[in-house]
């Protein structure tokens, strides 16, 4: 069955704390793109390449802005500090959050949900164009500094 985006949270460690931005209104992975290393030879009609250093790339996250809510006064002094977090996304297959374990430095990742996670920093912003009969929106550019990592669910805790 397909994986729907309703439901789907968005997490990120802060000052060692699990923090859930809630009410988003998009979020982008951006693609990775990989340079090339020409290994052609100079015998050869037809260039030949290697995969070389991987550049990370830019998302995004998109708010209509709440200043009731907690995480987007939060994701506005994120992106202003452009301090480097993990993030993790987990799917809508359940609603169970990461723990972050003080004592280690490590977080949990509940096997009930798939998750992507990745290391990365908000460009700040200012609100996007503002238009008669609209809401208040930040479109934040979310710089990667890493590969997305996929981790599916353990099928021990997968209920049929």
């Amino acid at each position: 069955m397909a994986v729907k985006t309703n439901k789907t949270h968005v997490y990120a460690v802060v000052n060692k704390e699990v923090v859930r931005f809630s009410c988003y209104s998009g979020f982008g992975f951006g693609q990775d793109s990989f340079g090339k290393i020409d290994a052609t030879c100079m015998d050869s009609d037809t260039k030949n390449y290697e995969r070389g250093m991987r550049d990370p790339g830019e998302g995004s996250i998109a708010i209509q802005l709440d200043d009731g809510n907690a995480s987007h006064i939060q994701l506005i002094q994120l992106a202003e500090s452009g301090e480097k977090v993990e993030w993790y996304i987990g799917s809508s297959h359940a609603e169970t959050p990461p723990e972050y374990d003080t004592a280690t430095d490590t977080i949990d990742l509940p096997g009930d949900r798939v998750w992507w996670t990745f290391e990365g920093y908000l460009n700040p912003t200012s609100p996007d164009d503002l238009a008669q009969d609209s809401l208040i929106t930040y479109s934040f550019t979310l710089v990667r500094t890493s590969g997305v990592t996929t981790t599916f669910r353990d099928p021990a805790v997968v209920t049929p």
